[in-house]
């Protein structure tokens, strides 16, 4: 119950802060610096050392991957049918078949099942990083690109920083 009150309570600070514009404009950028860097790598250093790894687990894992791969292939015929665009049907794959379940899924896991099962959610949103990281770049890049074709060596000068 603690969680569901902290997410109310972080939602109306917000929308307070945002309508009295008491905080610069662009504090969001520290808040989600400090959640990206030292919170969620904290919370992970916490709750992964203390898995105990079974072929049980492999299924959150496997899941995600799944997930993605269903949506690539779902997103496919949908929108053959309805005449999308690649650049379109990338756009679809890359909102509906990858998650970033920590923000509120590790509060919201943790109220409805308690902090023992939070392991499991840092597994399933590592997994779904990794997704995203690999079959989500690719998925990027051919909507991105002019011809639809990837190869390796146009992926790495995409990702080459600036």
């Amino acid at each position: 119950m603690v969680n569901f009150v902290l997410i109310a309570v972080c939602i109306i600070a917000g929308m307070v802060f945002k309508s009295t514009k008491s905080i610069h404009p662009d504090a969001h950028k520290g808040i989600n610096t400090w959640i990206l860097y030292v919170a969620l790598p904290a919370v992970s250093f916490k709750y992964l050392p203390k898995v105990h790894w079974t072929m049980e687990m492999l299924f959150p894992i496997v899941a995600t991957f799944l997930i993605s791969i269903f949506c690539f292939f779902f997103m496919m015929f949908y929108s053959k049918s309805k005449g999308y665009s690649r650049r379109s049907r990338s756009t679809l794959e890359l909102t509906s078949g990858y998650s970033n379940t920590s923000f509120i899924g590790f509060p919201l896991i943790s109220a409805f099942y308690g902090e023992s099962l939070l392991s499991i959610a840092i597994i399933c949103d590592q997994s779904m990083f990794f997704a995203l990281s690999t079959l989500g770049i690719i998925a990027a890049v051919k909507g991105g690109s002019r011809s639809g074709k990837v190869s390796a060596k146009f992926i790495l000068k995409r990702l080459e920083p600036v």
